[in-house]
């Protein structure tokens, strides 16, 4: 083997090298260049054979890039899932039940195919992080953004993704298809700290199989000009005239006029924050304050009275004193000795009679009778 042969090899090894280089845009005058990247084999599908469900495969994507990154935040609930049709019903979750909630929540009108930014929006929020998500503009973690330029949109995309660590939704197509962007490339400042950076290309993935985009890096130029697979131009499509109930206010969605919420805008599906926001506790209610009672008074006893030793007491009158007996009252007479004179057979002996044994005395004789009269014999 000559030299020169020796030395092919390594020539066509540097030429291969300085060509993937040449793909990624250079630092600019010394600027730090920031990549990143979320993609994961492990969460892309195609949407194929389902060639309306566009919509359907990015949001399933998004949402195991999410999942597989660990990026969530609050309330995330999905978990890797790639099944385009179940035959199980109750399976909810699959590409064609999310094309199908989407055709039920969007703004697109009656009789399109697939879907549109509405319906897209709608179920990223549902099936990441729950209904509330969906219906509360206060919780919503994906959000649907209309910009008026074309790098205002991918400064947008850019932020969001360094942010959020979280992937965005492109309206491709000229709002006919989506894709989806996991990453970016830029000169600058931290595109995550910092507005002060510029884009030099974003990492896309397309779920139609035909695009043949898997974790492509387009550089801001082919996205601006090129072919039209991947060029990103403003929305186009005229077929959403419905408002977004879920938003505040009253706005047709797309419909050939710029007063419309996307018409001739660069359209992004965007995550606006980090999860589902901290619940905020209810205030605690102030303490009424119980009242104090109002103590009852200590009555203060009388002091007994010490008794007066001249006063006489009173006596009660209600109590009647019992009489005394009179103790003459029931004496009984003596008989009088002159009262009955019993003759002696001595004329001259003068007899004091017995006293009757069986005399009854006289309960009504007083004390102070006058004596009994004197009769001769």
């Amino acid at each position: 083997m000559d030299r020169l042969s020796r030395v092919r090899p390594a020539l066509t090894f540097a030429s291969m090298l300085l060509l993937l280089v040449g793909l990624l845009p250079p630092a600019v005058n010394g600027a730090t260049v920031w990549r990143y990247n979320l993609f994961r084999s492990a969460g892309f599908l195609y949407q194929d054979p389902y060639y309306t469900a566009c919509t359907a495969a990015a949001a399933m994507m998004m949402l195991n890039f999410t999942d597989l990154a660990d990026t969530g935040g609050d309330g995330f609930r999905w978990h890797l899932f790639r099944t385009k049709n179940h035959p199980d019903p109750r399976v909810t979750w699959d590409m064609t039940s999310i094309l199908s909630f989407e055709r039920s929540h969007d703004t697109l009108a009656a009789g399109r195919r697939g879907s549109d930014a509405h319906g897209w929006r709608n179920a990223m929020n549902y099936y990441g992080w729950g209904s509330a998500a969906m219906t509360d503009p206060a919780k919503r973690v994906y959000d649907d953004r209309a910009y008026g330029s074309f790098d205002a949109a991918l400064k947008g995309a850019v932020t969001a993704i360094a942010r959020y660590r979280m992937p965005v939704g492109l309206l491709a197509w000229a709002g006919g298809h989506a894709q989806v962007v996991t990453g970016y490339v830029v000169t600058g400042d931290d595109p995550a700290t910092s507005d002060a950076f510029v884009v030099n290309g974003l990492f896309v993935s397309d779920p139609l199989r035909s695009d043949g985009l898997v974790n492509r890096y387009i550089n801001r130029l082919s996205l601006l000009q090129g072919s039209l697979p991947y060029r990103f131009r403003s929305y186009r499509e005229v077929d959403s005239p419905l408002d977004d109930p879920y938003t505040p206010g009253w706005r047709r969605s797309s419909i050939r006029s710029t007063a419309s919420e996307w018409y001739a805008r660069w359209v992004l599906v965007q995550p606006i924050r980090s999860g589902l926001p901290p619940v905020t506790p209810p205030p605690e209610p102030t303490p009424t304050p119980t009242p104090t009672p109002t103590p009852t008074p200590t009555p203060t006893p009388d002091p007994t009275p010490v008794a007066d030793p001249t006063a006489t007491a009173t006596p009660d009158p209600t109590a009647t004193p019992a009489a005394t007996p009179d103790p003459t009252t029931t004496a009984t007479a003596m008989p009088d000795p002159t009262t009955t004179a019993t003759a002696m057979p001595d004329p001259t002996t003068t007899a004091t009679a017995t006293p009757d044994p069986t005399a009854t005395p006289t309960p009504a004789a007083s004390a102070s009778a006058p004596p009994a009269e004197s009769i001769a014999p």
